[in-house]
């Protein structure tokens, strides 16, 4: 068990919570849990202790899985730092080899279009880390932030698609000096496979996704920039030309397979 199953399982259960709460306080109130009569009633009172329990219990749950998410995330990064000595060797050129495939997070922005992290990075189909911090650093760098991330999960990548609307799921193959993190890997240099297209609209979530519009937005660090999003025939019908492109001119412009 690690803080990312935990943390995917306990998103599950609370987008289940509206449904609880709804078929408590409908079995409440055709029970008469609400009702002001004093006559007794077993389902009467059935239903309003298992309302007070689920009010009195439910918020100890999600703490209780809070604290435990916390727990495990630190486990984890103990586990990390104990095993920080793996990255040094004593040869260069006999590096230990793993594939690097995984999965990534990323908005399309720019004209022309162009990946974006969620960082507010922006890379093309094939690229080469660059360290922003420091210009010396070759990316990779154990005490750097620098490099391209990849999660090596890929439900770990869904639940971060859930909680960032307006992005889309890309897979990744990493190359170069590589290492592994808490949730997958960070490498010298990435390339995207292809990027899997939302089969809804991004924005009704309703009808069938048909072509990519875009908007003006303000950035994560306050300047604007265009975004893309795959929108139905509906969301995108006041969408000028300039401002619309097909599933096909947006995989060109990308030089990436959508799928």
């Amino acid at each position: 068990m690690d803080s990312a199953s935990v943390e995917r399982k306990l998103g599950r259960t609370l987008r289940l919570m509206p449904v609880i709460v709804l078929a408590l306080l409908a079995l409440s109130m055709f029970t008469g849990g609400f009702s002001t009569s004093s006559e007794p009633s077993v389902i009467k009172n059935l239903s309003h202790f298992l309302f007070t329990v689920f009010i009195a219990v439910g918020p100890l749950i999600f703490i209780a899985a809070m604290l435990l998410i916390e727990h495990l995330r630190k486990v984890s990064a103990k586990n990390l730092a104990m095993n920080k000595s793996k990255l040094v060797y004593s040869d260069a050129f006999n590096l230990p080899s793993q594939e690097m495939h995984g999965y990534k997070i990323a908005f399309i922005t720019d004209r022309p279009p162009t990946f974006t992290g969620l960082t507010g990075d922006r890379y093309t189909q094939d690229a080469a880390a660059r360290c922003s911090l420091n210009t010396e650093h070759v990316p990779p760098v154990a005490g750097c932030e620098c490099g391209f991330y990849a999660y090596n999960d890929i439900r770990r990548a869904h639940h971060e698609l859930s909680i960032n609307p307006g992005a889309f799921l890309i897979d990744v193959d990493l190359f170069g000096v590589g290492f592994t993190y808490t949730h997958g890997f960070k490498a010298e240099s990435q390339l995207v496979n292809f990027l899997t297209l939302p089969k809804r609209c991004m924005r009704c979530k309703v009808l069938p996704a048909k072509k990519f519009v875009t908007t003006y937005k303000m950035n994560y660090v306050s300047f604007a920039y265009w975004k893309w999003e795959l929108r139905c025939s509906l969301c995108s019908y006041s969408f000028k030309d300039q401002d619309s492109m097909s599933v096909h001119q947006m995989s060109q412009a990308l030089n990436t397979p959508l799928r």
